[in-house]
């Protein structure tokens, strides 16, 4: 018996396909989580984006509508599943004595890890800017 396994402890066939069965799991989880991350930070990006090009209707148009600033706001959301809107607001206001627009957005991606049940991603953002008189 100590024979078999000092010949077992000194053969190094197959060490490879155990070094690969060990490492492959930690490489697979690190591309899906790298995968993950930029997801999300397109989205974000894209929120920014979207958010902006609305914004900037509602300020130098100052007869847009509030529906038409937000459709315009969905309609630059590019690269999101327009689903994932959870939540896109706009209303106008005052803070002292000046005309401001305020948009909130919210956005919940799901993670793509195939074999874990991880809760959504919510981003939320929220711009302020002021309107002209």
């Amino acid at each position: 018996m100590t024979h078999l396994f000092k010949r077992l402890r000194r053969d190094r066939e197959g060490s490879f396909g155990i070094e690969f069965a060990i490492a492959l799991p930690v490489l697979v989880a690190l591309m899906i989580g790298i995968l993950n991350f930029g997801l999300v930070l397109n989205a974000n990006g894209s929120m920014r984006n979207a958010m902006g090009e609305g914004l900037r209707l509602a300020k130098v148009d100052p007869a847009a509508t509030d529906a038409t600033v937000i459709a315009t706001t969905r309609a630059a959301l590019i690269g999101v599943d327009p689903n994932a809107v959870q939540t896109l607001t706009f209303r106008r206001g005052t803070v002292n004595n000046a005309e401001t627009g305020t948009m909130t957005m919210t956005v919940q991606l799901r993670p793509i890890i195939p074999f874990a049940m991880i809760p959504p991603i919510t981003l939320t953002e929220t711009k302020q800017i002021y309107l002209p008189s």
